[in-house]
């Protein structure tokens, strides 16, 4: 009944009656792999573990992307066309119902990009994911899921944390797969201008963070492993800002996650 009083279109191509149409679905399993020095190194095919032949340009071996003790960002898609769209009505005018279809998003990129190999510890057996909180202590988690903070101007216009929903169903993917983990908001921003994906340098990134992110709770983050979450990937930036920000807070950073990556300028 509401969809005839409300009718609605696909987030992604405007297909009628649907939120996230399989199609523009399929191609948020076309995964990324990057380096969280922000340099794409190859392309997963969604099966897990895979990745294809690495980025020659990079001069990034497959064995090196591989490698555990290397901190890398799975994205599931590629922030053009259909997934920019999908994404930009989600983040920015309001589709609060693409949390459902995102957070399954970044449940079968969890279970597809090979970061439960990663993330693995010893086998356990969870009847259900750990409750969530938004300022959760955690204390006894092995994962700890942290989204990137919005501004608070950001936070204002939305009137949500966007990414919350989404960091939840992560913490709950890695649960069923044995790795206790949670989520929580464990990082807050200061002062922030402006929109990451609108500032057009790395350079420029770099200093609309510079300092300006920090951990709410140092003894939260202390000890404890953390996979950062975010929207899109454009340099990378921010993702190395909120990896800053734990270190120094004495936690370590086992990765990233992200819905899409902004191609190379060559490939868009």
């Amino acid at each position: 009944m509401l969809g005839l009083i409300l009718p609605r279109g696909c987030a992604g191509c405007d297909k009628p009656d649907e939120i996230l149409c399989s199609d523009c679905q399929s191609l948020f399993r076309r995964h990324t792999v990057l380096p969280l020095n922000g340099t794409p190194s190859g392309a997963s095919d969604g099966t897990p573990g895979a990745v294809t032949a690495p980025n020659a340009l990079n001069g990034i071996p497959s064995a090196a992307i591989q490698q555990p003790a290397c901190a890398m960002i799975y994205a599931a898609g590629t922030y053009q066309g259909h997934v920019r769209r999908a994404i930009l009505s989600w983040k920015d005018h309001g589709d609060t119902e693409c949390d459902k279809a995102f957070s399954q998003v970044c449940r079968q990129l969890v279970a597809g990009s090979g970061i439960i190999e990663t993330l693995q510890t010893k086998p356990q057996t969870l009847s259900q994911p750990m409750p969530q909180t938004e300022h959760q202590t955690g204390s006894q988690t092995q994962i700890l899921v942290v989204p990137a903070p919005s501004s608070p101007k950001s936070m204002r216009t939305r009137g949500r944390r966007h990414l919350w929903p989404l960091a939840k169903a992560t913490a709950a993917e890695l649960a069923a797969a044995g790795v206790e983990a949670c989520a929580v908001n464990a990082l807050r921003t200061r002062h922030v201008q402006g929109k990451a994906v609108e500032t057009h340098s790395a350079l420029g990134r770099a200093a609309r963070l510079d300092g300006q992110l920090e951990v709410n709770d140092p003894g939260l983050i202390a000890g404890k492993k953390v996979l950062i979450l975010d929207d899109i990937v454009t340099t990378g930036t921010t993702m190395r800002r909120c990896a800053e920000a734990i270190r120094g807070a004495r936690g370590s950073v086992v990765g990233g996650l992200a819905l899409a990556a902004v191609p190379p300028p060559a490939e868009r």
